[in-house]
């Protein structure tokens, strides 16, 4: 199995708008074409400005004598005119022939994610060099536009100087990039330099930081890389300086992903090679600026994470579970969310405790003073029906006021009990907590197997064995009756149930629905972490060994529900979770993906 698959999904996933769906929906004004339209009205403004500058030097050049000032206002119209040039609007592609893409776009509803219909009855095909016509590739959400390369940035390619003449190359400073220097990330550095009278005598160009490359010719085709320290290249490099509609790292990462389609559009056997005028014809899929700068932000955290499973190569034998327990590790330990915190500093896990609790005080008070007052009705109260419903309300009162659990920190050294592995360090904004402190737990119970009359359809029951290894459930094996539950007790969706005993303990699933379990499983109903990133958590590899060190018996292992919510977990603060939990979501999606060759 090639180690870029991962990556090679993530790209596919991102350029077709599928990482960022419910970014559109939290920012559904949002569209590209309204931006390409105040980019080119912009662009008018500026062409009818220098279009002004240029006339009044081409009037001044006239009327000047004096030799320099005259030589001032031949460059000055040089570089005015070298500018104009520039000032190109950008067409979207694609639009409905029957109307404007503007009014296409403002049909499409905010709570649904459209896409647009590119059939050749409806579409307009866009006609390339030797009048091929190119359909879109893919389909886009209905905010983004198709839009060609050469649209979207100043595009050059450089040369090579000489080699016949060593002075060009001998003890020279400026960078001089060939696609062998190319290396999918920033570059910094090149193999070669060239002297500042190579650079002159063949009126190269640079490229600046942030600049974006791709080679063009041989082996290297498609190669992408980002200009990270002001450099020069060869002919068989193509730098684009991206425009204000257009964020530099995305276009970036299309390149990378459409590295395929640019190989497959190459000629040549022995040097297979592509244009430069053929790649500024290539269709990109542009999403607002904003959507970009998100596609941008969630592609550097996961193809990073992605290229470091590249690394583990010779493990991918094992690639489902080395993943797994790896992006576990990293969101267990705060890895996985290290530029949340950055963008973030203020939020702390500590002061929403401080909060939860002052809160559960406030709760608790009002819940004893109510107790009070019936207590007090109850003693003078004489009708029997009204006494049992106070007698009712106390024991409601009474078990409320005993979920009115405050939460301390604690330091690993408190815990009750011995941790196998050594203690791994997390973020100063999270704190370590017990299992017990944040979520309600018990133990499964089963009704009377000797009464039929308490098994039916009417709720599912659950034993260890309708859960598998990848945490999926099987609800239909075996079900009670609404008799049945009475001497169970029912399960709320988005709880976690643990296999507590035998083999398989610590073994764990997401229910997704109201349902029930017998007593070999643990459950717990977090009230004050994310569902499904506690479930993450408890499927971690400190999670899973801590349970087993500190269960009880040898041929038959179980962990009481006494010591089960003791275990100490670390809690980053509320928002962070949930960036950590959509992250491990998007990763195990996409994890599924990948075989082993």
């Amino acid at each position: 199995m090639k180690t870029d698959t991962l990556k090679k999904s993530l790209l596919d996933y991102a350029i077709k708008g599928k990482l960022t769906a419910r970014f559109r929906r939290e920012n559904a004004g949002l569209n590209a074409f309204d931006e390409i339209s105040t980019y080119n009205d912009n662009i008018k403004q500026k062409r009818k400005d220098l279009e002004k500058e240029l006339k009044k030097c081409e009037k001044e050049l006239k009327l000047e004598k004096d030799k320099d000032k005259k030589a001032f206002f031949k460059s000055q119209i040089q570089m005015l005119k070298k500018e104009l040039t520039k000032c190109k609007e950008i067409t979207p592609l694609f639009c409905h022939t029957t109307s404007p893409c503007h009014t296409e776009r403002s049909e499409v509803s905010q709570n649904a994610e459209s896409k647009r219909d590119f059939s050749p009855t409806t579409q307009n095909a866009v006609s390339l060099e030797n009048d091929n016509a190119q359909i879109p590739p893919f389909e886009i959400p209905n905010s983004w536009a198709w839009v060609k390369l050469g649209d979207i940035g100043e595009w050059k390619a450089g040369s090579t100087p000489s080699r016949a003449k060593p002075d060009f190359y001998v003890d020279g400073e400026i960078l001089w990039l060939k696609t062998g220097d190319l290396n999918d990330d920033v570059v910094y550095h090149t193999e070669e330099k060239i002297t500042k009278e190579a650079f002159n005598s063949y009126s190269m160009s640079f490229s600046d930081v942030g600049d974006i490359l791709v080679a063009m010719y041989g082996a290297t085709i498609g190669k992408t890389g980002i200009v990270g320290a002001r450099m020069t290249t060869n002919q068989a490099c193509c730098a684009c300086k991206t425009n204000a509609t257009i964020h530099n790292k995305y276009l970036f990462y299309f390149i990378q992903g459409r590295r395929d389609f640019i190989i497959s559009q190459s000629f040549g056997t022995g040097q297979p090679n592509i244009s430069k005028e053929k790649i500024l014809n290539f269709l990109i899929p542009l999403p607002p600026l904003c959507e970009q700068q998100e596609i941008v932000k969630k592609l550097d955290l996961l193809v990073t994470l992605a290229n470091d499973f590249a690394i583990t190569k010779e493990n991918l034998k094992r690639i489902e579970k080395r993943i797994e327990k790896s992006l576990l590790k990293l969101a267990l330990e705060g890895s996985l969310s290290k530029l949340y915190r950055r963008n973030s500093p203020t939020l702390s896990a500590f002061d929403e405790i401080s909060t939860y609790n002052e809160a559960t005080k406030e709760k608790r008070k009002d819940l004893e003073k109510k107790l009070k007052i019936c207590e007090k009705e109850l003693k003078l109260e004489k009708e029997k029906d009204k006494k049992a419903f106070l007698k009712s309300q106390i024991q409601i009162l009474k078990k409320e006021i005993a979920k009115c659990k405050e939460i301390t920190p604690l330091n690993l050294s408190e815990a009750p009990f011995t941790i196998p592995n050594s203690p791994f360090t997390i973020p100063n904004s999270w704190a370590w907590v017990k299992l017990g402190d944040i979520c309600e737990t018990f133990t499964g119970a089963t009704p009377k197997t000797s009464n039929a009359e308490n098994f039916g359809d009417f709720i599912p029951f659950l034993n260890p064995g309708d859960i598998d290894n990848n945490g999926n459930v099987i609800y239909s094996n075996r079900g009670l009756t609404e008799k049945g539950l009475k001497e169970a007790r029912k399960i709320e969706a988005n709880s976690i149930l643990v296999v507590c005993i035998g083999g398989l303990i610590g073994k764990a699933c997401l229910v997704d629905r109201e349902c029930t379990c017998n007593q070999q499983i643990n459950v717990a109903k977090p009230f004050f972490t994310e569902a499904t990133l506690l479930y993450y958590f408890i499927n971690s590899a400190y999670f899973q060994s801590t349970i087993k060190a500190n269960s009880t018996g040898t041929a038959t292992p179980i962990i009481n529900k006494n010591l089960f919510e003791k275990i100490l977990i670390p809690l980053p603060p509320l928002k962070e979770q949930e960036h950590i939990a959509q992250t491990l979501d998007t990763l195990f999606t996409l994890k599924k993906g990948l075989r082993v060759e």
